[in-house]
């Protein structure tokens, strides 16, 4: 019984009184005496009260046993409730969906590339929630979240949902292992200006931890920084500027992620915006192409003289005394290099070294020759930004001067695609089976819309794509549409239980899948072919932190 219930009962019950004695009923009315009568409300009162307590006690093992059961869901829910109040829509739907937290989301991409089922895109520079009715309640959206509070959370789901997994660190940056310190994407938070203020706040706290500590005399530096994306470049220019001995060591060429991960001309936002930049190197006010940051970074380079080792990828950090011995590997001449450092940075990102093909031929190099000029980025005159491939500038009015780059060499093998203009009229062959082979492949084939969401023209280029088994479970329903559109249409030509048996110069041969030894197996196809794109994978650095002894968790 409610407590307005038993109010009620009880002023029902005083009302039918007070209107007996006031009738003067008989003694006995309705054959019970006055004393039965008031036996009768007392019972009624203590049944009242008995059932609240009954259910009151029966409320309270309903919340125990729901607090009980959600305990494996705590987290994710004390994220929710951090959440700056969401105004409430009657619209939206009651099934397992994403909804994004706008004020707190930083457009980093990591809950678009989690999902499978394009239900989420990038609009405007944060993330959106553009396909509810395509949710399959796969929850790593919010999983791969890395902001705290969770910018994206998935709403009506009755899932346990994991916490992700990032590296031990303080906050002077120091992982566990004393003088290794830890910074940009691979500490779990992947966005450029983040990665620039760590970069630049991480080298004053090891300026400061080398203070106290004793040079055994025997160091050659002070700090080895492995990695240079823009937390590595941040951090190179500050320990300059501090006057550091530093060594700076870069497996490819410097912020070759961000080089290789956004196509040319693409728009960048830098977020939190309420947040200014405090590292080494700049970064645009507003949003702005890739390139316009590009020749930022590259400027400061050499005004600064930065010393930077290119294509020299690290193999190994091994404690001694209380110094560090880092060995690399140089890529172009393989020769091995040492160098002991009294503390070391590791700024190498978090999407790991791309997979290898392990076939012959792969390390082929192949003779690029230019045939187009050149345009500078910047107007000579004016120093204004150019615009389009106009040889005039929009500012000033100055003639741009282009120059044709002398031959060179390249990889024929390539494990990402920076720029699809690069490879026009060209045989392109494509490995793999996920997101980021097809969408390589529907790159090189078509031309896109702004959204990506269809194909508005053809690219004049022989495109195949080669696929082990079949697509993988988790590839996005636009890249299906869109790359089966174009095996249709004849643009790609898909090779389905098949892998690379050889790479040469001017062909590559392809074999059954099945076959595991290539020198046995029988050729399936022979391919004319200018490139290779190896899209298969990579491998993410925790096994590479946990062997130096960083917690990951």
């Amino acid at each position: 019984m409610r407590r307005s219930q038993l109010i009620f009962t009880l002023l029902l019950y005083a009302f039918l009184l007070g209107l007996g004695f006031y009738f003067r009923v008989p003694e006995n009315y309705g054959g019970v005496p006055w004393f039965g009568w008031l036996v009768l409300g007392a019972f009624a009162i203590s049944l009242g009260a008995s059932l609240i307590l009954l259910d009151a006690a029966q409320r309270r093992r309903q919340i125990l046993s729901s607090s009980s059961e959600a305990e494996g869901e705590e987290s994710a829910r004390h994220e929710t409730s951090k959440l700056p109040p969401v105004e409430f829509d009657p619209g939206r739907p009651s099934y397992p969906h994403p909804v994004i937290n706008p004020q707190t989301c930083i457009g980093c991409h990591a809950c678009v590339e989690a999902c499978p089922h394009d239900v989420l895109a990038i609009v405007n520079g944060l993330a959106a929630a553009v396909a509810v009715d395509q949710c399959m309640e796969d929850t790593s959206c919010q999983v791969e979240c890395p902001t705290s509070p969770k910018s994206c959370i998935v709403v009506n789901t009755s899932k346990v949902i994991r916490e992700r997994k990032v590296p031990t660190r303080d906050q002077r940056f120091m992982t566990n292992v004393p003088g290794l310190y830890l910074i940009g994407d691979v500490s779990g938070v992947p966005m450029i200006k983040n990665a620039i203020n760590e970069g630049g706040a991480v080298i004053d706290h090891i300026s400061e931890d080398l203070r106290q500590r004793e040079d055994d005399g025997a160091t050659q530096y002070d700090v080895a920084i492995i990695g240079i994306g823009p937390a590595g470049l941040s951090a190179t220019a500050v320990a300059k500027q501090r006057g550091l001995k530093y060594i700076a060591i870069e497996q490819d060429q410097v912020v070759s992620t961000i080089r290789q991960a956004h196509q040319a001309g693409k728009m960048l936002y830098f977020k939190p915006e309420a947040v200014r930049v405090t590292g080494g190197i700049p970064l645009p006010d507003a949003p702005a192409p890739k390139e316009v940051m590009m020749q930022a970074w590259m400027d400061s380079i050499r005004s600064q003289q930065l010393q930077i080792n290119e294509f020299e990828r690290c193999k190994e950090i091994k404690p001694d005394g209380g110094a560090f011995v880092v060995t690399t590997e140089q890529d172009r001449t393989k020769q091995v290099m040492q160098y002991r450092t009294r503390s070391v940075l590791l700024a190498i990102g978090n999407r790991g070294t791309a997979m290898r093909l392990k076939v012959r031929g792969e390390e082929l190099k192949i003779k690029v020759t230019p045939t187009e000029a050149v345009l500078p980025l910047f107007c000579e005159a004016c120093r204004a930004q150019r615009a389009g491939q106009d040889h005039f500038c929009q500012a000033c009015g100055a003639k741009y001067v282009g120059h044709i780059p002398a031959p060179f060499d390249e990889h024929k093998v390539k494990y990402r695609l920076s720029d699809p203009n690069d490879f026009q009229g060209r045989h392109c062959l494509v490995v793999g089976a996920g997101n980021s082979a097809v969408e390589v492949a529907l790159d090189l084939a078509a031309y896109r819309s702004a959204d990506s969401a269809r194909i508005v023209g053809w690219r004049d280029n022989t495109v195949t794509l080669v696929v082990r088994s079949d697509f993988k479970s988790d590839l996005r329903l636009l890249n299906k549409m869109l790359v089966y559109e174009c095996i249709d249409e004849g643009r790609i030509e898909a090779y389905f239980q098949t892998t690379v048996k050889e790479i040469s110069e001017m062909e590559v041969v392809l074999m059954d899948a099945h076959d595991t030894v290539p020198e046995k197996a029988r050729e399936k196809a022979r391919l004319k072919n200018d490139y290779v794109f190896a899209l298969i994978g990579g491998d993410k650095p925790t096994a590479f932190l946990e062997s130096l002894g960083i917690v990951v968790g």
